[in-house]
């Protein structure tokens, strides 16, 4: 292998750091500091010459993209060229890899699988929101598909503790994927897996 595909080894996913899902309350009053600490893993993510790869939701008006709950509802969100579709305006993008997905599922119905290996990616280290869905479907099916996740524990964030603490306790025991503070993400950034 050679030492720019070993570099490469690694990559930051960071998902749905948007507009459309800081309007929860209980994101917006999280959104300073979790943007901020996103910001410091792109950077060191960049300085490793390490990818980062942004992942949003977009979803058609004409309703074909929509989920069974947002068919249930009968409300759409996060429309192409929308404020809500848009990364939040604090959030680093400069030389990102923007992938869009409708699903929970960074890797459902999305080219992230063909970016990731075309990058020599095996190893992921995961952040954004919510941590009880998009997050957690991302990381089980990032284990689906053979990738060693890590989760930034500390640049991620949800509207709903109970469901987080019970993902990030099933992504860690079931697909052993560690949940890190910032200073380990930084660290893993920085130095890489040691596995890879």
């Amino acid at each position: 292998m050679t030492a720019t595909a070993s570099r490469s080894a690694l990559a930051l996913l960071l998902i749905d750091l948007q507009n459309a899902y800081f309007e929860a309350p209980e994101l917006a009053a999280v959104k300073d500091e979790l943007v901020a600490r996103a910001n410091e893993l792109v950077a060191a993510a960049r300085e490793a010459g390490r990818p980062v790869v942004l992942v949003r939701t977009e979803h058609e008006r004409d309703r074909s993209t929509w989920t069974i709950n947002m068919h249930a509802d009968d409300e759409g969100f996060a429309f192409p060229g929308t404020a809500q579709a848009a990364y939040v305006d604090e959030l680093d993008t400069t030389d990102a890899v923007d992938i869009t997905k409708t699903r929970d599922d960074a890797l459902h119905g999305t080219c992230l699988d063909e970016v990731l290996t075309e990058l020599g990616v095996t190893h992921l280290l995961l952040g954004g929101v919510s941590t009880h869905s998009c997050v957690a479907a991302t990381a089980t099916s990032a284990f689906a598909h053979d990738y060693h996740v890590a989760i930034a524990g500390d640049a991620i964030a949800s509207e709903n503790t109970g469901l987080s603490e019970a993902m990030l306790e099933f992504l860690t025991d079931e697909m052993r994927q560690p949940v890190l503070d910032q200073a380990a993400s930084l660290a893993l950034l920085r130095d890489g897996p040691a596995d890879a």
